[in-house]
């Protein structure tokens, strides 16, 4: 393990997804990749279960981040380690969480999260600044309910 990702090995393991955040290129997209496979068997079940099953990863996420974000980084002193990707992970199912399980939405909302975190426009750069955890969990929050609206206005409009 590399020396930034010291730490409670529980929380290295949670923040990192079991790991995939260590992935050498683009762990961020890793990360939003995990909610996308988690999210599949939303296209296979009664309507009812797909809208619950977004949120109740999305709240997973949220508090399995609130519980070790905050202790990886006490113990790598550092700001927002690229290799947790627990927070893309709460980012992107709250955008898949904003739409309907269709093929189609889910790229759009996949590929637009990727694009925002990126660029992190206002007031994603704004939820970047909040002091510890929050920092580093909020901004990828904030993407991903903007990436699922724009996806849902997309829709609209199409």
């Amino acid at each position: 393990m590399a020396e930034e990702s010291k730490g409670p090995r529980w929380a290295v393991a949670t923040a990192s997804v079991l790991g995939l955040g260590f992935t050498p290129r683009m762990p961020g997209t890793v990360g939003a990749a995990v909610a996308i496979f988690l999210y599949l068997p939303a296209f296979f079940i009664p309507e009812t279960l797909s809208f619950v099953l977004p949120w109740g990863f999305f709240g997973l996420a949220l508090i399995a981040a609130a519980v070790s974000v905050p202790k990886v980084l006490s113990a790598t002193g550092l700001k927002d380690p690229q290799w947790v990707v627990l927070d893309e992970v709460a980012g992107m199912m709250a955008a898949l969480a904003l739409n309907p399980p269709v093929f189609a939405r889910a790229l759009l909302c996949f590929l637009l999260f990727r694009l925002l975190d990126i660029l992190k426009p206002f007031p994603i750069d704004r939820m970047e600044k909040l002091p510890g955890w929050w920092g580093v969990v909020m901004d990828d929050v904030v993407t991903g309910l903007l990436a699922g609206l724009i996806t849902n206005l997309v829709w609209m409009l199409l």
